[in-house]
């Protein structure tokens, strides 16, 4: 797998899945005024990760892509492991 099909498919999954999610959240009433603006406020720096993020695949290596992607996992793995225990 190319590091595009990768990135392509896991923003595609998580889109679904947040999209699934927003429908439950909707009927427990966590989307509120107060979300909404905040997400107003968030909206430039989810931007600027989008572009960050187009021109870090540009310039990143596929071989370094995917070591740092399996090294990015495994932290975040290991930390929910670690918050699940203690």
């Amino acid at each position: 797998m190319t590091k595009t099909t990768y990135q392509a498919t896991t923003v595609i999954t998580f889109w679904a899945v947040n999209i699934f999610k927003a429908i439950p959240y909707a009927i427990l009433g966590i989307f509120t005024s107060q979300t909404l603006i905040a997400g107003l406020y968030l909206a430039p720096a989810a931007l600027f990760g989008a572009w960050l993020g187009v021109w870090a695949h540009s310039v990143i290596p596929e071989r370094l892509f995917f070591i740092v992607t399996y090294v990015l996992l495994t932290a975040t793995g290991a930390k929910l492991i670690f918050d699940a225990l203690t």
